[in-house]
C-alpha cells in the first residue's frame, strides 16, 4: 500500500475513528508507509555509487538553486512569474551571479537519474545551500516526492545546507513530508512564503517564514515600464483564484452596489473557480490588471481551512501601486505600516472602508506609493535576508553576511 493509499485509509470510517483516538495516527502510518517506498527505491540506483565523500565545507559560499519548473516549461526569464528564476536572479543581484547556480531537471528523468546528477553538480560547483520546492520533486507537477531517499545521498556525499521551499504548508498532510526531512537531518530548514513555521518540523528549532515574494532588478525594471503605461480605469479589483468563500464575498458586495471589477486583466468569463483558473495570462498582463485598479481586495485565508496566510497578492498589490484592502490581521502588519493600507475584519465593514479612503483620492495616492516604495524594497531583499537570519538562528553555514545589511 502506498503513503498515500494510508492517507486515503486513515481519512474514512474506522480510520477517522482512530485518528481521535491518536492524534498523530494518520502522521505515523504516513511516515512507516514513506520509508518503506524510501527503502525500495534503493534498487533503482546502480549497486557502485561513484560520489564523492563529504570533504568539509566550503569556504566560499555558493547556492544552488533546484527549480520546480524550468526552461522546459516555457516561463523561464524575467517578468514571466517564475518563482525560481527569481530566487535565483535575485540573490544574484544581491551577493554576485558567480556565487549562485541553477540545475535543472527535465521531466520524464528518472529520480535515481538527477538524485546522482545533482549530487555531483553540487560538488563541482562547491555549493554550499541547495533551495528547492520541497513539497515535490521537480518538473513533476506534484506526482512526484523524493526527496527523502535525495536526502541520504545529501548527508553522505554532500553535506550542505537543504532550504526547502514550501507554498501550501496549511495542508497537515504536505507537512508530513518536510518533517520526514527536518527529524532527519538538521541540515534542513523549511521557507514557507505564507505562514511561521517556528517549531512546526521539530520542537524548539527556527525555520522561515513568512517571506515575500522576491523579485529580480530585471524583472522590477520592466514592471515599472508596463504598469506606468496602465490608466487606473477601476476602483475596486479582486484578483485570483475564486474559491467558493471568495464568490460569496464578491456577491454579497456587488449586492450591496459595489462595482467590483473580477480580474479585470482577462476577457468577462463566468464567475466560477474553473474559469479563474483556465486560459491564463501573461504574469505582466496579470499585474497590469492590479495596476489598473486604485484599489484591491486581498483575501487572506487559507484554501485549506481557516488559516491566514501572508498571500502573494499583498506585495504585487504594492508592486504594482495600487491601495491594498486586506483582512489578514497577523501578516501584512510584519511588513509595513498599517497607516498605508486597509483591514476589514468581515463582509459588514468592507463597504465603509472602501467608501472612506475612495472618497479621499490625495491621501490614497500617498498611503498606495508608500505602501509600493515598501514593497519595493522587500521584493528585493526579504527573501534572502530572512533565510540569511534564520541561518544564523540555527547556527548553520552562513550565506552572507550582507542580506542582512540591505
Amino acid at each position: 500500500m502506498t503513503s498515500q493509499s494510508f492517507l486515503d485509509s486513515l481519512r474514512s470510517g474506522v480510520g477517522a475513528f482512530a485518528q481521535k483516538v491518536y492524534p498523530n495516527l494518520d502522521e505515523r502510518a504516513y511516515c512507516r508507509s514513506r520509508g518503506h517506498e524510501r527503502n525500495a527505491r534503493l534498487g533503482a540506483y546502480p549497486q557502485r555509487l561513484a560520489l564523492p565523500r563529504i570533504s568539509g565545507p566550503s569556504s566560499a559560499p555558493h547556492v544552488v538553486v533546484v527549480p520546480y519548473e524550468g526552461d522546459a516549461f516555457g516561463e523561464w526569464g524575467p517578468a514571466k512569474g517564475n518563482f525560481y528564476f527569481e530566487v535565483a536572479e535575485n540573490l544574484r543581484d544581491l551577493i554576485g551571479t558567480d556565487k549562485v547556480s541553477v540545475f535543472q531537471v527535465e521531466p520524464g528523468t528518472p529520480f535515481h537519474k538527477w538524485h546522482i546528477d545533482l549530487i555531483n553538480f553540487l560538488n563541482d560547483v562547491g555549493a554550499t545551500h541547495l533551495i528547492t520546492h520541497i513539497e515535490a520533486d521537480p518538473a513533476t507537477r506534484g506526482q512526484e516526492w523524493t526527496w527523502d531517499s535525495a536526502l541520504d545521498l545529501m548527508k553522505k556525499h554532500w553535506g550542505g545546507v537543504l532550504l526547502g521551499v514550501m507554498f501550501d504548508s496549511a495542508y497537515r498532510y504536505i507537512n508530513f513530508k518536510s518533517r520526514i526531512l527536518g527529524k532527519r537531518s538538521a541540515n534542513f530548514m523549511v521557507v514557507d512564503i505564507c505562514m511561521p513555521m517556528n517549531d512546526s518540523m521539530v520542537k524548539g528549532r527556527t525555520e522561515v517564514g513568512p517571506v515575500n515574494r522576491p523579485m529580480s532588478n530585471a524583472t522590477l525594471e520592466l514592471l515599472a515600464k508596463r504598469a506606468s503605461e496602465v490608466p487606473k480605469n477601476f476602483d475596486v479589483s479582486f484578483i485570483g483564484v475564486l474559491y467558493p468563500y471568495r464568490i460569496e464575498l464578491i456577491e454579497q458586495l456587488r449586492g450591496l452596489g459595489f462595482a467590483i471589477a473580477v480580474n479585470p486583466h482577462r476577457p468577462e468569463a463566468e464567475l466560477t473557480g474553473a474559469s479563474s483558473r483556465a486560459n491564463q495570462p501573461s504574469w505582466l498582463d496579470y499585474m497590469s490588471g492590479l495596476a489598473g485598479s486604485k484599489a484591491t481586495i486581498n483575501f487572506s485565508q487559507s484554501s485549506a481551512g481557516p488559516f491566514e496566510q501572508l498571500k502573494w497578492r499583498v506585495i504585487e498589490a504594492g508592486l504594482a501601486g495600487t491601495f491594498l484592502l486586506t483582512d489578514d490581521k497577523d501578516r501584512t502588519r510584519l511588513f509595513w505600516d498599517q497607516r498605508d493600507y486597509a483591514r476589514f475584519d468581515g463582509i459588514g465593514d468592507l463597504p465603509q472602508i472602501m467608501q472612506s479612503w475612495l472618497s479621499q483620492p490625495a491621501e490614497l495616492a500617498l498611503a498606495s506609493e508608500r505602501f509600493h516604495e515598501r514593497a519595493v524594497h522587500l521584493a528585493r531583499t526579504d527573501f534572502w535576508s530572512s533565510i540569511e537570519k534564520g541561518l544564523q538562528l540555527r547556527g548553520l553555514t552562513p550565506i552572507s553576511d550582507s542580506l542582512l545589511r540591505h
